[in-house]
């Protein structure tokens, strides 16, 4: 995949995976994975999909979408708890603050992902540039 899509197709793919793996991982600090991992993972795939319904946006902007869709969700979990299993697993049951952590490394490492695939985009477009010249 080329286009700027794929960024955030992959980028949301690989965070479902390890949103996946969060779910069945039964080993060591399993509380602090599933608590926050799981939570840097959500917030990959929130600004993969900002990312994907914005496309011309900024960078700032989308991961500032996307953290204020994250900490809404988080603040509302003062007031709101999931009743269901699919409810916590995608909202979360209970306010954590340290979670507001995590969606930043969350949205960190999206923006280190998606600046890393430009680069390579770019300088696989200029070797490409300087090999059609010689």
């Amino acid at each position: 995949p080329r286009g700027p899509r794929s960024i955030h197709l992959v980028l949301g793919a690989l965070a479902i995976a390890i949103g996946v793996l969060v779910l069945v991982y039964r080993g060591p600090g399993q509380p602090f994975v599933r608590g926050h991992v799981g939570d840097v993972a959500a917030t990959m795939l929130v600004f993969a999909i900002v990312s994907l319904a914005a496309v011309r946006a900024s960078i700032g902007l989308r991961a500032l979408v996307t953290m204020a869709i994250a900490t809404s969700i988080e603040v509302a979990q003062v007031w709101w708890h999931a009743r269901s299993t699919a409810g916590h697993l995608v909202f979360g049951s209970t306010f954590d603050p340290i979670d507001l952590g995590a969606y930043v490394v969350g949205i960190g490492i999206a923006i280190a992902w998606e600046r890393a695939w430009m680069r390579r985009r770019r300088s696989g477009q200029s070797t490409a540039r300087s090999g059609a010249q010689n």
